[in-house]
C-alpha cells in the first residue's frame, strides 16, 4: 500500500513538474519573424551580449550541426555572421573567419606581405602585412577589436555592392564598408557576409582597387609631435580628410588627470580636394605637473554623435620666449597722482593677462592688480590702462609689469622707475 502511494506521488510530481520545464525552455528561445528562425541558448547570449542585430543580424538558419574545417558541432548563420558553440571545448561561443572565406570563394584568398614603415593616422599590422587606417579604424578599436574583427587580410579596396561601388576591408572574421549616403556615425557598416558565404552569392570580385586615402573622416595632427615640450599657448595644425560639417573641431586641453586647462573651437579651412586644413594657437591655463593631453574632435551638429577624434599626449614647459616692453612712462620721467601705462609683450600671455605692481622705495605695494592683454594667442600682444596712486611727493617708485601663469611661474617681468606726485601730469 505504502509503496502504491510512493508511486503515485512520483507521479504526480512529474505531471507538475513537465509545464514548468516547458516555460523554462520557452523562455530560452527568442524568435524573429523576419526571417521564421529563432535563437537561445549560449547562441543567444553571445548575440544579445555583442551587439545583437547591427552587428549580427537576423538568424537565418536555425542552430544545426555543421563541420567547420575540423571541427564539428552547433552552428547558426545570420546576416552579418556565422556563430559556432564551442562550449563543450571550453571555448564558448566564436564568431566564424567569414572574411578569409568569402575571399576564398572569389577566387582571391588573401595573402601575407611584410609590414612597411609607419603610415601616419594608420596602425600596422605585422601578423597579416596590411594596415588599418582612418573611420575604419576608429571603428575597429571602438566596436570589439581583434576578438570580434580579427586581423585586416586585405588594403581598402574598391567592391561592388548591390550595383554600387563602395570602398571596403576585409578582416579575418568581417568586412567593413563605408557608407558616404549615411550620416555619420552611420556611414561605416558591417557587410552581409553570413548570407553571401553561405549562399556564394554573385559573382567573383573583380581585383581589388586600393583606395589613395583612408575613407570616412580622420584628423590628423601634423604639429605638435607626440611628446613635444610646449608651452602656453601651443601652435596647433593639421588636417581632416573630409570636410568637417560645422566648419570646425573642438579643442579640450586636460592635465593627465583630466582637470580641463582650456577648451574652445578651432576653424578648419576646406580645401579644393574635398579636405581641410587648420592651423592657429590654443592659450591654456597651465598644468599642476608637466603633463597635457590635447583632444580635438567632431561631432555632429545635430545629433551630437561622434564623428572623429585625435588625441596627442605632451610635456608642458613654461615658455622662455615671453618678454614684456614698456614702452610709457619712460624710466627717470615725472608722472604725477596719476599714471598711463602703454606697451606690448612678444606673445600672448599664458592666462592672458599680466600683473601690475607700483613699489615704494622701501618696498612696500603702493597698487598691485591684474589686468587684461590685447591680442590672440600666438601673436604678439598690447596692453594700455591709466591708474591714480596717492600722492607720493615726487618720490621715486618703481612700476612692475610681469607674466606670471596660475601655477606661479614666472615667464617676464619688466620694470621703470618714475617720480610720482606733486607735479601735474605729465
Amino acid at each position: 500500500m505504502h509503496r502504491s502511494i510512493a508511486i503515485l506521488l512520483a507521479v504526480l510530481a512529474a505531471l507538475v513538474a513537465i509545464p514548468g520545464m516547458e516555460l523554462r525552455a520557452q523562455s530560452d528561445v527568442r524568435c524573429f519573424p523576419e526571417t521564421g528562425n529563432c535563437i537561445s541558448g549560449p547562441i543567444r547570449r553571445f548575440w544579445e551580449q555583442n551587439g545583437g542585430l547591427a552587428v549580427f543580424g537576423y538568424p537565418i538558419t536555425p542552430l544545426q550541426t555543421e563541420t567547420v574545417e575540423s571541427w564539428t558541432g552547433p552552428v547558426q548563420w545570420f546576416e552579418r555572421d556565422r556563430l559556432e558553440d564551442h562550449s563543450n571545448e571550453g571555448r564558448g561561443v566564436l564568431a566564424g573567419r567569414l572574411g578569409v572565406e568569402r575571399l576564398a570563394q572569389q577566387g582571391r584568398p588573401w595573402q601575407f606581405r611584410q609590414l612597411g614603415g609607419s603610415v601616419p593616422g594608420c596602425r600596422g599590422f605585422v601578423e597579416t602585412g596590411y594596415y588599418l587606417c582612418g573611420g575604419f579604424l576608429t571603428f575597429w578599436e571602438r566596436n570589439g577589436g581583434l576578438a570580434r574583427f580579427g586581423f585586416p587580410v586585405t588594403d581598402q579596396i574598391v567592391e561592388r555592392l548591390n550595383g554600387r561601388d563602395y570602398t571596403v576591408q576585409y578582416f579575418e572574421r568581417r568586412r567593413m564598408e563605408f557608407h558616404p549616403e549615411n550620416q555619420p556615425p552611420f556611414d561605416i557598416l558591417l557587410g552581409l557576409l553570413g548570407r553571401e558565404v553561405r549562399e556564394a552569392a554573385g559573382p567573383a570580385a573583380p581585383p581589388p582597387t586600393p583606395t589613395p586615402a583612408p575613407v570616412s573622416q580622420q584628423i590628423l595632427l601634423d604639429e605638435p609631435a607626440a611628446g613635444a615640450i610646449v608651452s602656453s599657448p601651443v601652435r596647433v595644425s593639421g588636417r581632416t580628410t573630409r570636410r568637417t560639417v560645422g566648419g570646425g573641431l573642438s579643442f579640450r586641453i586636460v592635465e593627465r588627470g583630466g582637470a580641463e586647462l582650456g577648451s574652445g573651437s578651432i576653424p578648419v579651412v576646406d580645401q579644393p580636394d574635398g579636405t581641410g586644413r587648420f592651423s592657429t594657437y590654443l592659450a591654456y591655463r597651465a598644468p599642476a605637473g608637466s603633463e597635457i593631453v590635447l583632444e580635438l574632435t567632431e561631432r555632429d551638429p545635430s545629433s551630437g554623435a561622434l564623428i572623429a577624434r585625435a588625441e596627442r599626449t605632451l610635456r608642458y614647459a613654461p615658455t622662455t620666449a615671453q618678454r614684456i616692453t614698456i614702452d610709457q612712462p619712460a624710466s627717470g620721467s615725472r608722472v604725477g597722482t596719476r599714471i598711463r601705462l602703454t606697451g606690448r609683450t612678444a606673445i600672448y600671455p599664458s592666462e592672458g593677462d599680466l600683473q601690475l605692481s607700483v613699489i615704494d622705495g622701501q618696498g612696500g605695494i603702493i597698487t598691485r592688480f591684474t589686468f587684461l592683454a590685447q591680442g590672440t594667442p600666438g601673436e604678439a600682444a598690447s596692453f594700455f590702462l591709466e591708474l591714480d596712486i596717492p600722492d607720493q611727493r615726487g618720490r621715486l617708485v618703481t612700476i612692475e609689469v610681469i607674466d606670471v601663469n596660475n601655477r606661479g611661474d614666472l615667464l617676464a617681468r619688466a620694470q621703470v622707475n618714475v617720480f610720482a606726485g606733486s607735479s601735474p601730469y605729465p
